[in-house]
């Protein structure tokens, strides 16, 4: 008898810490998470903008990365007002949008530049041909000012859906 008291009462002592690791491991899971939410909270914007951002865009049944969604609508505009001149399309997609490099720039502009194969959408498919001349597209955008350019583009009209990963 005093064998198979033991014993049970040593199985008792095993379900009783497993519980307990059990509740260690959700404590710890709850304690990482506050952790993890803290450390986003205080990092600034400017030191987010320092990491890779991979966020993409829902955009006319396609996905796009910053820089490529850009492209599209820049492009799409173009199509759909094939009567545009150079000068009107950098009003509509002003420099203040994209900062230093500007939204669009004319062709001879954008070549004077060591990196304009960097900064610039510049394969052949991706030059706008507008009727008085050609431009490039910007493809220079993160976190900072994406914002600007989508709220831009959806004054125009364009729907755009920012598509969160978990």
């Amino acid at each position: 008898m005093e064998y198979q008291e033991l014993i049970l009462d040593m199985l008792n002592r095993i379900v009783k810490l497993e519980k307990e690791v059990e509740n260690l491991k959700k404590e710890k899971h709850a304690y990482v998470k506050d952790l993890e939410c803290s450390v986003t909270q205080n990092t600034t914007i400017e030191e987010r903008s320092q990491q890779r951002d991979k966020t993409r865009y829902m955009y006319n049944g396609n996905v796009y990365l910053k820089n490529k969604l850009v492209l599209a609508i820049v492009k799409d505009y173009v199509l759909k007002n094939q009567a545009i001149k150079c000068n009107e399309l950098k009003m509509i997609f002003d420099k203040s949008l994209q900062g230093s490099i500007g939204v669009v720039e004319y062709e001879n502009v954008a070549k004077s530049r060591k990196d304009y194969q960097v900064r610039f959408f510049a394969k052949e498919d991706e030059i706008l041909r507008l009727v008085d001349g050609n431009m490039f597209v910007c493809s220079q955008w993160g976190i900072l000012n994406i914002p600007n350019f989508i709220k831009r583009a959806e004054q125009l009209g364009y729907e755009i859906q920012q598509i969160v990963r978990e």
